[in-house]
């Protein structure tokens, strides 16, 4: 009672005043007789009680949904903090494992590098580029989730980018012959994060390499559209991709034709994974394709300012 005294105060003594003002009014000034007066003292009473009474009811009622819903509310912000805190420890925990995995991946490299049998050893190193590729993958792609914690933008030259995820790739790429070409590239330069644009370029690569033909090439090129807008492609000449499936490429889990009926078993992850990092960067992610012919995958920078590049 006393909280609604404290909240709603104002409300009875505004009544009790009414009706004072109500009772001066008839029986002083309109000489309303004594027992009339008393008969309507009688129902002001009454009435003033019923309302009173419904007042502190609905007051209470409010009260207790108002209590009820900060109490969830604090249950649901104290399990989402508690969530977000195993993230993070899950989080610490894989970045280390995966670090800690390293030591006797490179171990093992070296190991294999010195085994006499090169059939052996190539089957060796092959299988140790295929961990080392899928640590970098799920190393990156467990900070996806907090990259505005992990981007560092800066003036980023596209052929330095383009030749480091190259190397990355490079057993995969001199194992199958592929040839490289960087078209009109030069000293064109974007405003981004170099890590994740490495990480993006290693995913397509990634599929370059998993659908390639006989003779596999891959092109790298660029175009200052505007001087806020750079494209930046890459194309191989391999299996290429249907029409009906382009749309969805860049789905999550979307295999395709070619991974389904062809001998590499996809994941469906590598262009999903590629596009959600796009997506955080503001690069604008498209797919051309002739199948069995070629596919191209267009990274377009946006608002790339070149006033500002020129001044790093």
């Amino acid at each position: 009672m006393k909280e609604y005294i404290k909240a709603r105060g104002r409300l009875p003594a505004g009544g009790a005043a009414f009706l004072f003002f109500l009772l001066f009014y008839f029986g002083y000034l309109c000489g309303v007789p004594q027992a009339d007066l008393v008969y309507f003292e009688v129902l002001c009473a009454i009435g003033a009680a019923i309302l009173l009474w419904a007042d502190v009811r609905a007051f209470r009622k409010r009260r207790k949904e108002e209590e009820t819903r900060r109490q969830q509310e604090e249950a649901w912000e104290n399990g989402l903090e508690e969530i977000k805190r195993e993230q993070r420890e899950a989080q610490d925990y894989l970045t280390r494992w995966i670090h800690e995995v390293k030591v006797p991946l490179a171990a093992l490299k070296l190991q294999t590098e010195r085994c006499p049998d090169r059939e052996m050893g190539g089957q060796m190193k092959d299988s140790i580029e295929k961990i080392s590729g899928l640590l970098r993958t799920m190393l990156l792609y467990s900070k996806t989730g907090q990259m505005e914690n992990d981007v560092e933008f800066e003036k980023v030259f596209l052929k330095e980018a383009a030749k480091e995820a190259v190397k990355n790739h490079s057993w995969f790429l001199i194992r199958e012959h592929f040839q490289i070409k960087m078209e009109d590239l030069g000293e064109c330069a974007v405003y981004t994060d170099r890590r994740w644009l490495v990480y993006i370029l290693d995913q397509i690569l990634g599929n370059a390499v998993k659908y390639c033909r006989d003779n596999p090439e891959i092109v790298f090129g660029a175009e200052q559209v505007s001087p806020q807008r750079v494209r930046f492609w890459i194309e191989d000449n391999g299996t290429g991709v249907a029409q009906e499936e382009l749309p969805w490429i860049f789905d999550r889990g979307y295999t395709g034709g070619q991974s389904r009926e062809g001998d590499y078993r996809s994941t469906g992850m590598g262009l999903y994974l590629a596009a959600r990092a796009a997506r955080r960067l503001g690069i604008r992610l498209e797919a051309l394709s002739e199948e069995g012919k070629w596919t191209r995958i267009v990274l377009t920078f946006e608002q790339n300012i070149t006033e500002m590049l020129d001044g790093m």
